[in-house]
């Protein structure tokens, strides 16, 4: 075997890997060139994006999960609803304003990626994830939405597409709502 030959297989693995990290590096949530796959975080309201409604910073504000194990850490107990219907991943964002004269009133997003809609339609369904005296919503965000009013707070679920959303106020007022829809809203015209 001459030197040239011997060079060229060893540095051949080399080059094959120096050639693999100059390209770009790609998730299930980059949109890419592709502007119709979009980042499960950029479904969420942006700050400032609904008038007097700040999101909540740190962990206990946000939080985001790209597997079943990291689902089952941020809602410890309830991940086998997702995962036993194709979960892909969730992001939940919570943000603070006030609700008539109620101030420090929290709004939860939680939006779940569920991979096709008849996915997100089974976790809609789930016997486990039933509404007792379900409301209908006065401004539904989709053709499938439900309020459940409990004692202090007002929750929403619905299907868009492949994704399952749940909507969470934590206020007794019946404005709350009328907000949560408009929670909802915003994020259902952000899912192509």
């Amino acid at each position: 075997m001459n030197a040239m030959n011997l060079i060229f297989r060893l540095s051949f693995p080399m080059i094959i890997l120096m050639f693999i990290a100059t390209l770009p590096a790609c998730d299930k949530s980059d949109s890419g060139s592709d502007p119709n796959i979009v980042s499960i975080s950029d479904l969420l309201p942006r700050e400032n994006e609904i008038s007097g409604w700040a999101r909540n910073a740190g962990s206990d504000g946000s939080w985001r999960a790209t597997s079943a194990s990291e689902l089952q850490e941020q809602i410890n107990g309830g991940s086998e609803l997702y995962t036993n219907h194709g979960f892909i991943e969730a992001a939940m964002q919570n943000f603070s304003g006030t609700v008539n004269t109620q101030s420090g009133v929290v709004c939860e997003i939680q939006v779940y990626d569920q991979g096709s809609e008849n996915d997100a339609n089974a976790v809609f369904d789930d016997p486990n994830n039933i509404f007792a005296s379900p409301v209908t919503p006065t401004n539904p965000p989709s053709s499938k939405a439900q309020i459940r009013k409990d004692l202090f707070s007002w929750t929403m679920k619905f299907v868009k597409g492949r994704y399952y959303v749940l909507v969470n106020i934590l206020t007794s007022e019946d404005k709350g709502q009328e907000v949560l829809e408009v929670f909802a809203n915003n994020v259902a015209g952000k899912i192509k």
